[in-house]
């Protein structure tokens, strides 16, 4: 894929979106219009040619779109001319990183203390292999938790400004319910670029999440945010199940 003595690339980016960034091809085609593009005969068979985007007569406004699954590297494609004539260029495809996940929010259901489990399908839309462990770990948060810890603190009788901040952020990390681990269910392995795999995350409710609550967190994978949701089953603190 690399050529020797590549040197400085004439187009640069991510698969889908490479713009030109050499100066000097603008003036070796001038006011022309570029009609077509494919790969050098040194591309490798398999990679997907090169489309055209902009450009016109414009050469400084030329784009060029690959597939997404394009491998990272060096590569050498040549543009049609309007006049039959063709010029050599040297593009430069940068890592891409892009995952796909469905459900966009991964939820969880369960009482305190039980094993809940939930799917989660990924999609591997970049040009690198995305990895996966066998477990991830983030926070959650009380969905209510900032207006609970505001409401008490004006029902607060004190004027004392420490005592108030002191009341805040002590409500506050009561409504943290702490970390929540989740083991991976076939994710070991890193995902290849096109690839589709179904996940099965597990977690235990851990003993700070409350009944009756609603909890909310983002989950990293591979610096792609899953927005996650956990509703605690049973009846609420200060509630029994007779209560209407």
């Amino acid at each position: 894929m690399a050529e020797p003595g590549f040197g400085t690339p004439d187009f640069l980016g991510p698969p889908g979106h490479l713009h030109l960034v050499a100066p000097e091809l603008q003036s070796q085609v001038p006011g022309q219009r570029v009609q077509g593009v494919h790969w050098g005969q040194s591309t490798p068979v398999g990679v997907p040619a090169p489309r055209l985007r902009g450009g016109g007569r414009d050469p400084s406004r030329l784009r060029l779109r690959l597939d997404p699954a394009t491998p990272a590297g060096e590569y050498v494609a040549v543009l049609d001319l309007a006049d039959g004539q063709q010029r050599e260029v040297k593009v430069q495809v940068q890592a891409h990183a892009r995952l796909r996940t469905v459900p966009g929010t991964l939820r969880f259901v369960g009482e305190p203390g039980a094993e809940v489990s939930a799917q989660l399908m990924l999609e591997n839309l970049g040009n690198v292999d995305i990895p996966l462990g066998e477990a991830l770990v983030t926070g959650v948060f009380d969905d209510l938790g900032i207006e609970a810890a505001l409401a008490s603190t004006y029902r607060l009788e004190s004027d004392d400004l420490n005592q108030i901040v002191g009341h805040i952020f002590s409500r506050l990390r009561d409504a943290h319910g702490g970390l929540l681990k989740l083991r991976v269910e076939g994710g070991a392995q890193a995902l290849a670029p096109g690839e589709r795999r179904l996940l099965v995350l597990f977690t235990t409710l851990g003993p700070k999440l409350k009944a009756g609550h609603r909890y909310h967190g983002v989950l990293g994978i591979a610096e792609h945010n899953v927005a996650l949701r956990i509703e605690v089953a049973g009846p609420a603190p200060g509630t029994s199940k007779g209560t209407s």
